[in-house]
C-alpha cells in the first residue's frame, strides 16, 4: 500500500508496528481536517482559471480519488486527484492538510508511488507531479524520474523484509516520535 511508503520514510518502526505488530492506525483530527478542506478544494476548482497552477484549458480531465492498484508490485493506492492533460499526460495532486509548506521526502515517496501506478494503468510516464498544501493553497510542482521510481521498488522491497521480518527496524529521529501514534509502543 502506498500508506506503508509514507509511514517507511516517516520511520521505518511505524511500518512494523503497524503491519507486524498489528498496532491499531487511529486517523487524526487533522487528518480528517485535510479530507474535509480536500473535498470543499475539489469544488472550488470549478470556479478557477487554473487548476493546481495549470492552466483550465490545458487540462482534459480531471479525476478526484481514484484507486490504483499493481498486484504485480503489491501496490495500491488512492490519488487524491489525477489530471489528464493534453497530450495524454497524466499528472497525479496528493493534497496535505499541513502548517509547513514544504515537501517532505515521505510526500515525495507518495507521489512516486502514485506515478509508478498511474504508468502501469494507463500505459503512461509519469514526469511531474504536484503537492498541493491545502491551507497555504500552494502548488509544488515536482519532476519524476525513472530513476527515482527504480529507485523506489528496491524501497518497497525493504518495506516487505520489514514487514516479514522479526527484527525491529532502526528508529527516525527523534523529533518525530512527538507526533507518531505509535510512539507509546515504541522502545
Amino acid at each position: 500500500m502506498v500508506s506503508d511508503i509514507v509511514q517507511y520514510f516517516y520511520c521505518p518502526r511505524k511500518v512494523y508496528y503497524l503491519k507486524t505488530l498489528g498496532v491499531p492506525f487511529k486517523v487524526k483530527k487533522k487528518m480528517e481536517l485535510g479530507k474535509n478542506e480536500d473535498d470543499m478544494e475539489e469544488e472550488r476548482l470549478g470556479e478557477r482559471k487554473t487548476i493546481y497552477g495549470i492552466q483550465r484549458s490545458l487540462v482534459n480531465e480531471i479525476i478526484h480519488n481514484i484507486y490504483l492498484e499493481d498486484e504485480s508490485l503489491g501496490l495500491a493506492g488512492q490519488v487524491d486527484t489525477l489530471l489528464h492533460l493534453n497530450g495524454n499526460e497524466y499528472i497525479p495532486v496528493d493534497s496535505k492538510y499541513t502548517e509547513e509548506a514544504f515537501v517532505q521526502r515521505q510526500y515525495r515517496k507518495q507521489l512516486l508511488a502514485y506515478s509508478i501506478l498511474i504508468d502501469k494503468t494507463f500505459r503512461c510516464k509519469v514526469r511531474r507531479g504536484i503537492i498541493y498544501f491545502i491551507k497555504q493553497k500552494a502548488a509544488e510542482c515536482l519532476e519524476i524520474t525513472e530513476l527515482e521510481k527504480k529507485a523506489l521498488i528496491k524501497d518497497i522491497e525493504s518495506i516487505r523484509r520489514i514487514i516479514a521480518g522479526e527484527s525491529i527496524p532502526r528508529k527516525s529521529a527523534e523529533s518525530k516520535c512527538e507526533y507518531c501514534e505509535v510512539r507509546k509502543f515504541c522502545v
